[in-house]
């Protein structure tokens, strides 16, 4: 059996801990060493992380999951911590994105779908998306390790089951052990957060962590119709995929 795959978030709306701070966005550390996301704001993402005790130098991979900055507002600032160290986007997501990665001392790695980005952790690769009219490709985190399968999010642009079908597609899971990160739901009502739950069921989600721009109707509705695990998610949260 391999060693447990960690999940900790180290920048959310929201914080399980008063010593972190909070800000808009998502940034959630795996196998503790690759980063997905870096929030809106990289000196705030450096504070939570001396806090959480995890060192710049752990970090040797970045996966962005979308162009928009409330998920690479702190890139820069990783990068001056780790310079040299691969990012990885989509080619779709933006030349504005690569050249501020290449700006910043990063190395672009273009991603596909299925490809394993880290021992047990694949893309999703982009999926296809818009947000306010303009194109919004994003990409989501496959977690496969020792019989279980996770999924992390930015913020589900292509809106959550687009993502699970790609999942399913690339890797025929018995079910989703683990789905984490934000869904975009943050202004639904609450039946349209209810017919999403019941929309998720056909892919067995096991546990649930809505967080980010996943927002209150997705937490209620998860506690009304989910009929598995539900998580209250936050910085300073941390779960192995195991105990999913």
């Amino acid at each position: 059996m391999q060693h447990p795959l960690s999940l900790q978030v180290l920048y959310d709306n929201t914080t399980l801990d008063p010593e972190l701070v909070s800000g808009w966005g998502f940034a959630v550390l795996l196998d503790q060493h690759l980063l997905f996301d870096t929030g809106e704001d990289g000196a705030k993402l450096l504070q939570n992380m001396k806090h959480l005790g995890i060192s710049p130098a752990q970090i040797d991979q970045v996966v962005l999951s979308h162009n928009h900055w409330d998920h690479i507002g702190g890139l820069e600032d990783i990068l001056r911590e780790r310079p040299g160290i691969s990012v990885f986007i989509g080619k779709d997501m933006g030349k504005d994105l690569e050249e501020k990665i290449e700006a910043a001392g990063g190395n672009v790695v273009f991603t596909s779908p299925g490809m394993e980005v880290a021992e047990g952790i694949y893309t999703t690769g982009s999926v296809p998306a818009t947000y306010k009219g303009q194109p919004m490709p994003e990409q989501a985190l496959v977690l496969r390790r020792n019989g279980r399968t996770g999924v992390v999010t930015g913020c589900s642009h292509p809106t959550v089951p687009a993502i699970l079908d790609r999942t399913m597609q690339l890797f025929s899971p018995d079910g989703i052990d683990l789905l984490l990160g934000g869904f975009h739901w943050r202004d639904f009502s609450d039946e349209e957060a209810d017919n999403a739950v019941r929309e998720l069921e056909r892919f067995g989600i096991r546990t649930a962590g809505p967080t980010h721009c996943s927002g209150k109707p997705a937490v209620e509705a998860f506690g009304r119709l989910h009929t598995g695990r539900l998580l209250t998610v936050g910085a300073g949260f941390a779960i192995n995929l195991e105990e999913a």
